[in-house]
């Protein structure tokens, strides 16, 4: 039928028609005015309003991790593999973080609590980002702060602030407040291991003195000063005895075949011999008892004396072995802690930029143009097939229904 207003419409037929797709093209060229006009204005709404974003300017500042160094404790550990099991492991915490690369670690670090909150300190960073605690400023600083890990094994910081001074100012103090972090854990950890192994130290000194007391103690119990010497003059005592014997017995056989017993020289060597047996006899046997100052060995405890002479000096030695180990551990920890923590190098620092990184103007405007067309598009393909809807004779009366459960009308 034709329209009283004089306006281009599409005839829709009483009864139900198959689709033609031609029809959602002439519904959008209907409204092609509407939905030119609608995006001009979004798009120079758009491009008025990026201009009041404030720009943004990026800092970055590259670094060279140092290398993980051994210390000279761990280093006097790996020669002395057997110090681990006696002191119960010195590694401390250099041993947690070698497990990971130097890179992670001081990437870490810049991310850390500690080092955010001195920066948060040195600018005060709670008025600049206009933060009302300090958890919420920490997770401001870490929106503009960007942390990448190179392949070359550099470090860069990435600071991005409205202000293109104070982002190159931030991104060198993440490094200078990074030393000092690094410095303070390096000083903690030498100090640490310093005082471990000054009380190990301090323990084994009272080990080594008792070891010491017990030693002097068997020495005045068995009159064993020098094992190999005392042991020595029992042995020729005793072997010296018994040439003799040995001389004597000749003699008096050999004179036995020419005269008779009754002979005074053969009744003299007789009574040598029986002598000087009844001498290695009592050598052999003897337990008397140890006088201080006498440095023979009653041969009779020699073995028990021996067993106890090596034990006792086994213990000693082995306290002494443990001493002088701790000894070293300990001068190598105060050599470590003397040191200055590793030097962080800056590859580049960084200046204020001359050009703005952000925020992205013309992808913000085309994007609302672009956006803004796709709505209108659509709104009129929705608008025409729910015209269509209306009038159908199938369609029209379901959805007066359905409007009229839907308001509650009966």
């Amino acid at each position: 039928m034709p329209n009283p207003n004089n306006e281009a419409s599409i005839d829709v037929p009483a009864k139900r028609s198959n689709f033609d797709p031609l029809d959602l093209l002439l519904a959008v060229a209907m409204r092609k005015r509407l939905i030119l006009i609608t995006t001009g204005v979004v798009t120079v709404l758009a491009a008025i309003v990026t201009l009041f974003i404030k720009n943004t300017y990026e800092a970055t500042t590259v670094i060279l991790p140092p290398r993980q160094e051994q210390s000279m404790s761990a280093l006097i550990s790996g020669q002395l593999g057997s110090i681990a099991a006696l002191s119960g492991g010195g590694g401390m915490g250099s041993a947690a973080l070698s497990l990971k690369s130097p890179n992670e670690i001081y990437s870490q670090l810049l991310l850390s609590r500690a080092v955010g909150t001195r920066l948060i300190n040195l600018y005060n960073l709670k008025v600049r980002f206009q933060e009302k605690t300090e958890g919420d400023t920490l997770k401001a600083l870490a929106k503009h702060t960007r942390i990448d890990l190179d392949k070359s094994n550099l470090i860069r910081i990435t600071v991005s602030t409205h202000d293109a001074v104070f982002s190159s100012q931030l991104a060198n103090a993440y490094v200078d407040q990074l030393h000092d972090l690094n410095t303070t854990l390096a000083l903690t950890e030498s100090s640490q291991r310093r005082i471990f192994y000054q009380q190990q130290l301090d323990q084994q000194k009272v080990v080594l003195a008792d070891a010491e007391a017990d030693f002097q103690q068997m020495q005045k119990r068995t009159g064993l000063v020098q094992l190999n010497g005392q042991a020595e003059i029992a042995s020729r005592s005793i072997e010296s005895i018994r040439s003799e014997i040995s001389v004597r017995s000749a003699q008096l056989q050999s004179l036995s075949l020419s005269d008779t017993q009754e002979n005074p020289e053969y009744q003299r060597l007789r009574s040598e011999v029986s002598s000087l047996q009844a001498e290695l006899v009592a050598l052999e046997n003897s337990n008397k008892s140890f006088t201080p100052g006498d440095i023979e060995i009653p041969t009779a405890k020699l073995p028990e004396s021996l067993t106890e002479y090596t034990r006792t000096l086994r213990e000693l030695r082995l306290q002494e072995n443990v001493y002088d180990l701790l000894v070293k551990q300990f001068e190598a920890a105060k050599i470590d802690e003397a040191k200055t923590a590793p030097l962080i190098q800056v590859v580049d620092r960084a200046v204020p930029p001359e050009r703005k990184s952000g925020p992205p103007r013309l992808l913000i405007t085309l994007g609302a143009c672009i956006a803004t067309f796709l709505i209108m598009v659509l709104w009129s393909l929705t608008s025409y097939i729910w015209g269509i809807l209306r009038r159908d004779v199938y369609t029209g009366p379901k959805l007066d229904l359905l409007k009229n459960i839907t308001l509650g009308r009966n």
